[in-house]
């Protein structure tokens, strides 16, 4: 019996050093050592058992050296796991088969990739029947719109100093165009902020035309056709013909001239595109193209 107390302790020491040894290598604290020292045998069970269980039954979620010991984490070469990669189905129709548990894990998973690559995918969870993942998608709405906001808020205050920048302009412009394009914003905070950029639009055209895009005057057009300005848009589209030369600017004047059944105006739209050899239609933009002949 006090042989095998001997070679247990002995044994228990060599693998205390090796794994002071071991540890000290991969510069990480051995202070756990002591507890290897004091209680022998019985402090690597105490040790490694509860992590043995928690890697068996899948619930370790995060290092402890790593959080305990503030350990620096070294960067590793992360393969992709080839069968969830593979496996990819549109998030509303994995909403749609999966439990409330794996909903609301896919939402979070997709929000810790990129919030504002994501969060667009993730809006169909809004009508979702797991209120748990409804708050998941209006917290992140809340957010985006936050952090929209703020840029706007920001550039519009730099344009403001200095309304001969051009880049502080197109900053601008550019901010507010993905605020109201966000898909997090109401009927009526859309409209008010369609309104802004118009203004913006026509007060810069007052100042200096020649900072104005033909991404501008295209979203300019657009939003003057969704806020009903029709006659604004109308006169825009007759002014600045010349920097409207795009298939959408084309497309949505012709459906708003088809809509107020203004047949002359339509087919003259519809010869001019035809005329117009700058613009390159898309094969939807030469299939609604043919649609519109045909209704007209």
């Amino acid at each position: 019996m006090e042989r095998i107390l001997t070679a247990l302790l002995i044994g228990n020491l060599i693998a205390a050093v090796l794994y002071a040894v071991v540890k000290a290598v991969r510069r990480e604290g051995i202070g756990v050592v002591v507890l290897f020292l004091f209680l022998p045998v019985l402090g690597f069970v105490l040790y490694f058992l509860p992590r043995m269980l928690s890697r068996l039954f899948g619930q370790e979620k995060y290092d402890r050296d790593s959080l305990v010991g503030r350990n620096s984490i070294q960067k590793m070469v992360e393969h992709p796991n080839l069968e969830e990669e593979l496996n990819v189905v549109p998030v509303e129709d994995a909403m749609a088969i999966n439990e409330n548990r794996e909903k609301r894990a896919l939402l979070l998973r997709q929000l810790k990739k990129d919030i504002h690559e994501n969060y667009k995918a993730l809006l169909a969870a809004e009508r979702d029947e797991d209120s748990e993942s409804v708050h998941y998608v209006a917290a992140t709405k809340m957010e985006i719109y936050r952090l929209l906001h703020q840029r706007w808020m920001e550039s519009s205050r730099a344009y403001e100093e200095d309304q001969d920048d051009d880049a502080k302009f197109g900053e601008a412009c550019e901010s507010l165009r993905k605020l109201i394009e966000s898909q997090v914003l109401s009927g009526r905070e859309q409209e008010m902020y369609r309104k802004k950029y118009c203004s913006l639009m026509e007060a810069q055209v007052l100042i200096d035309e020649g900072m104005l895009s033909e991404t501008d005057y295209e979203n300019w057009l657009a939003y003057l056709i969704e806020l009903g300005r029709f006659q604004a848009a109308e006169q825009l589209w007759d002014q600045r013909r010349d920097r409207l030369k795009s298939e959408n600017c084309y497309m949505k004047m012709t459906e708003l001239f088809y809509r107020r059944k203004e047949k002359k105006k339509f087919r003259t739209c519809i010869a001019q595109l035809q005329a117009d050899r700058q613009v390159r239609l898309s094969a939807q933009g030469l299939e609604r193209l043919r649609y519109w002949m045909q209704r007209g």
